[in-house]
């Protein structure tokens, strides 16, 4: 019976000295307190019980080829939304940091779950919102799902008030699919050859070659993953034949981290291949 009190006791002021650990960085961030750690008593810092009050979501893709890095969006809204924060956290994949937001880091949990991301210091709200942005780089294995977790609190940026509030969002599901099968043949069909851009993940600008055996007017295009147009590089040019070499620059088209297309299309001929900005 003592055996059974002293391993209980151990294990509560384990329990203790985390939420301690936790509470003492909060201005700082938190990690370990999503709904991938169950912990019973949530985001400490700002009341012990979520509020529907404060609306917590996250958005971007639901489907993510195998070991390709997303942008996902964390945003927070309502509540005294004078200030903010967040604990960020994925169940297969890794998280990280975005030069798009500063205001994020990336730790590790006292009880070592795997590295999360949380804020660096309390956030400014505006017009009632909050948006952390971060990276996703996808598991190795196709066919399994993957989840994110996250909360977020709402605050009037007085630690001792009693009307900071805080939330968990919605589990985020995430399909992990195959690596789509790429036609590396550098051959040229009726009349039109595009080539792989290299380098391969790019970062910012890299480079599309392309082929013609006739006159003929082409255009190419360059799509994010929702098949939403984001650059046009040739817009119904006639070309001679021969071979031809563009630099693509994501910069000049405020592009940020994810798979991207470029379609090469002349009359009733396209072709599309898939290529992974990363910054």
């Amino acid at each position: 019976m003592k055996i059974v009190k002293i391993t209980g006791f151990i294990i509560l002021f384990a329990f203790l000295i985390t939420v301690y650990t936790n509470i003492m960085a909060f201005k700082d961030g938190i990690v370990g307190f999503t709904q991938k750690n169950r912990n019973p008593v949530g985001c400490v810092c700002h009341q012990f019980d979520p509020n529907d009050s404060v609306s917590v979501t996250i958005s971007g893709p639901t489907y993510v080829i195998m070991g390709d890095t997303v942008i996902y969006t964390l945003t927070v809204s309502n509540g005294p939304a004078v200030t903010g924060g967040c604990d960020i956290a994925t169940s297969l994949g890794q998280l990280y940091t975005s030069e798009l937001d500063t205001s994020l880091k990336r730790e590790e949990p006292v009880t070592g779950a795997g590295y999360e991301l949380t804020h660096r210091y309390p956030k400014l709200f505006s017009s009632d919102t909050l948006k952390f942005t971060f990276k996703y780089i996808a598991p190795m294995t196709a066919g399994v799902y993957d989840t994110i977790f996250a909360n977020g609190n709402s605050t009037n940026n007085d630690t001792t008030s009693k009307l900071d509030m805080w939330n968990y969002a919605e589990n985020f599901i995430i399909n992990i699919t195959p690596m789509p099968a790429v036609n590396n043949q550098n051959t040229i069909v009726n009349g039109f050859e595009l080539q792989q851009n290299y380098p391969n993940p790019f970062n910012p600008e890299t480079k599309i070659r392309f082929s013609i055996t006739k006159t003929s007017e082409i255009s190419m295009n360059v799509f994010d993953e929702s098949g939403r147009l984001v650059a046009e590089l040739i817009s119904s040019r006639v070309y001679n034949p021969g071979n031809y070499s563009l630099n693509f620059n994501s910069n000049l088209f405020g592009l940020s981290s994810g798979i991207y297309f470029y379609k090469l299309t002349s009359g009733d001929f396209s072709e599309v291949r898939k290529m992974l900005l990363i910054k």
